[in-house]
């Protein structure tokens, strides 16, 4: 479902499936600008339906700006389909540690290799007057939006890719946000944000990492702030989740004081999964069991952490990369009851029921070695 409030300003789309349809209609009815700024870009069937939408929405007349991380291309090529929509050459770097990537996570049901072929949809996009496309520039960017006449904003975890659209091809059904956000003010205070590191909006709160124009990363102390003001619940739910000592400390301390605390993570991750479990395993034991651990059936790609005061969700893991070398773009707003933060609250308490909870941490078991290359990688 959609779900918006009174004023239409803010809306949630719940994974991809609703995600996608919302984003497609706005760039359809486009009519003078759009600008994608993406991490994954498939070549499959959701990825060349959005390719389709931004040459029409060129042929229009609508100038196009897009901005696909050349940072993404191992993952493009390691899992699902492994074609991407816009890197169709590697270099040996890249073919390498691609390789690397599917000899430590095998996933029998993705093809074995797929050849990235220059389509005409592809060919047609990168030839159009009226499409500036930047896709070999390694930014580290993880960060996902889309502007729409600078009066229309998407931003979220969401890439573009038929997993996000609903399983991938190990039958994980994945979950995810965006935001939809309506207005010119709201643009414009992300713009500033962005461009500036200004906080101009409010009633509106973005929390980014960029390394350019002057270097800006707010990310690691955000969540922090967040974790360390909760007094009376705090939630977690995490697609990447490291063990890193200030936040397993901050989260202990949390419940120290007295918070209800609760940490969501995928039961069986694309990627990281044993250093998922180490974490949440290490916090549990820390507390004497004293915090709710919740294994998702659901390939859970969100990152989302609440207290009684604020709600945050975007792209940002709670990892050493995202928070030191990677772009990444959260939303923060106010815990406070209206049809947007009700409506995501209902979407957490039903994805609860997907879950496993651990009763003890001794039932958390990983591979030791393993999980230390993924805490060395990421």
């Amino acid at each position: 479902m959609l779900y918006n409030n009174a004023m239409e300003e803010l809306t949630l789309l719940v994974d991809g499936k609703n995600a996608f349809p919302e984003i497609l209609r706005c760039i359809d009815g486009a009519k003078e600008s759009v600008r994608i700024n993406m991490f994954i870009w498939r070549d499959d069937i959701i990825g060349n339906r959005m390719g389709e939408a931004v040459l029409s929405a060129a042929e229009r007349g609508v100038k196009v700006d897009i901005s696909v991380d050349r940072y993404g291309v191992v993952l493009e090529k390691a899992e699902e389909c492994k074609r991407s929509f816009f890197h169709k050459k590697r270099t040996l770097a890249e073919r390498i540690k691609t390789r690397v990537l599917e000899l430590f996570y095998p996933m029998p049901e993705n093809p074995k290799r797929a050849k990235d072929e220059e389509t005409p949809l592809y060919k047609a996009i990168l030839s159009h007057p009226n499409i500036t496309v930047e896709k070999d520039t390694f930014k580290a960017d993880h960060s996902k939006f889309y502007i729409i006449d600078n009066e229309i904003l998407f931003l979220g975890g969401i890439n573009i890719e038929d997993k996000e659209n609903g399983a991938d091809r190990q039958g994980r059904v994945y979950q995810d946000y965006m935001a939809k956000i309506v207005g010119e003010a709201h643009v414009r205070a992300f713009l500033d944000k962005l461009e500036r590191g200004a906080d101009t909006d409010a009633s509106l709160l973005f929390g980014i990492n960029r390394k350019t124009p002057t270097r800006l990363f707010e990310m690691e102390d955000a969540y922090l702030d967040l974790i360390q003001g909760a007094e009376r619940e705090l939630r977690i739910t995490m697609a990447y989740f490291s063990p890193l000592k200030k936040f397993v400390n901050a989260i202990v301390s949390a419940h120290k004081r007295g918070v209800a605390v609760i940490l969501l993570v995928p039961e069986n991750a694309n990627f990281q999964n044993d250093l998922n479990r180490k974490t949440v395993r290490k916090i549990m034991k820390k507390t004497g069991n004293g915090v709710r651990v919740l294994f998702s059936r659901k390939m859970v790609h969100t990152k989302l952490v609440t207290s009684e005061k604020y709600i945050s969700f975007g792209s940002t893991n709670i990892t050493k990369k995202a928070f030191r070398q990677l772009n990444e773009l959260n939303l923060f707003v106010r815990n406070e009851p209206t049809a947007f933060v009700n409506a995501l609250l209902d979407s957490v308490t039903e994805n609860d029921g997907y879950c496993r909870e651990i009763a003890d941490y001794k039932e958390i078991k990983y591979k030791k070695l393993k999980a230390w290359i993924e805490g060395f990688l990421v």
